[in-house]
């Protein structure tokens, strides 16, 4: 999608077309943050402050990736930013708090599976769970998550591959051996 023609409307003081952007992407930066920060009320903030940061330097998006790329990337290390911050100040008494992220059911049952890989995922570390939410969830190439997370193509690609493993794990003691049939023929 061509943004340039909201860009240039945010940058001449439209802020209609700002609230425009916002709406097109919270849902997706609010998914960044709550990945990384596991915590309602901090990936509420982290979100927020996301698009305060991009909106002061939207001048500086030069176009060479897409702008959900460069998007994500200031959500994640905002995100991260805000954990080294918690981690600093003895962190949350809500972060000691399993919250599973609820999802509206239907009638293939996919808000089930879902939940279940919430669930799942949660139990990763922060990177993994980032890593492969942009991948799978966000569908992010290699190239992009490199983009947002800062960290090298090759190193990517080792996390991504650790982490489906370590995810595979985890289903496959939630759902027992069926889980791997479930995951070959979602994915």
């Amino acid at each position: 999608m061509d943004h340039a023609p909201l860009i240039t409307r945010i940058l001449e003081g439209d802020s209609r077309a700002y609230g425009e952007l916002v709406r097109q992407y919270q849902h997706m930066v609010y998914t960044v943050c709550q990945r990384v920060l596991r915590n309602t009320e901090d990936a509420e903030e982290a979100t927020q402050d996301s698009f305060v940061k991009a909106y002061q330097h939207l001048r500086g998006f030069s176009g060479s990736s897409k702008f959900s790329t460069w998007l994500f990337s200031i959500a994640y290390r905002t995100a991260i930013s805000h954990s080294r911050r918690r981690r600093s100040d003895g962190g949350s008494v809500d972060e000691l708090l399993h919250h599973p992220v609820a999802d509206t059911e239907d009638s293939s049952g996919r808000g089930d599976m879902r939940r279940t890989l919430d669930q799942a995922l949660e139990q990763l570390p922060n990177d993994d769970a980032s890593i492969l939410s942009f991948f799978y969830l966000e569908e992010l190439s290699v190239e992009e998550i490199v983009t947002v997370t800062g960290l090298g193509a090759s190193n990517v690609k080792v996390k991504l591959h650790r982490a489906r493993k370590k995810l595979s794990d985890i289903l496959e003691r939630q759902l027992g051996p069926e889980a791997r049939a479930l995951l070959l023929n979602d994915a």
